[in-house]
């Protein structure tokens, strides 16, 4: 009696885990470029009544650079593009740390459409030398 009742509890475990990583994976898209170099994250927000949805980048590795532009695309259309990051916490919480990057890129958009097309192109300059990352999020 003891068996069933400690499987019917690790199958219940096992049915929560599985709801709560597809819920999760529902209500976000990520990507990385592919020299490993930033990460990026849009997903749903639950901070504020109105929701809407944020992006997030990240520096994964790599020496310190400077980011002059970070560009949000869905199906080729540009959606955002910022390039003034600042360190430091904003009035709404915003939390931007230079080296390595962590900042929002995108606030209070949209949801992601089906069989869209999402990018995000990364420009920036380390000594003097100028790249551009792409990466598409899914």
């Amino acid at each position: 009696m003891k068996k069933k009742n400690y499987l019917r509890l690790v199958i219940i475990a096992a049915l929560l885990f599985l709801g709560g990583y597809w819920y999760y994976n529902s209500i976000a898209i990520w990507g990385a470029s592919d020299n490993g170099m930033w990460k990026a994250t849009y997903r749903k927000n639950f901070d504020y009544v109105e929701g809407g949805w944020n992006g997030t980048i990240k520096q994964k590795s790599g020496p310190a650079v400077t980011v002059k532009e970070v560009k949000f695309t869905d199906n080729g259309k540009q959606l955002m593009s910022t390039g003034d990051f600042e360190e430091g916490v904003s009035e709404d919480g915003e939390k931007t740390v230079l080296y390595p990057l962590s900042a929002e890129f995108y606030g209070l958009g949209d949801p992601p459409k089906k069989g869209h097309v999402y990018k995000l192109y990364v420009t920036w300059t380390n000594k003097g030398k100028e790249e551009t990352d792409m990466f598409v999020l899914k």
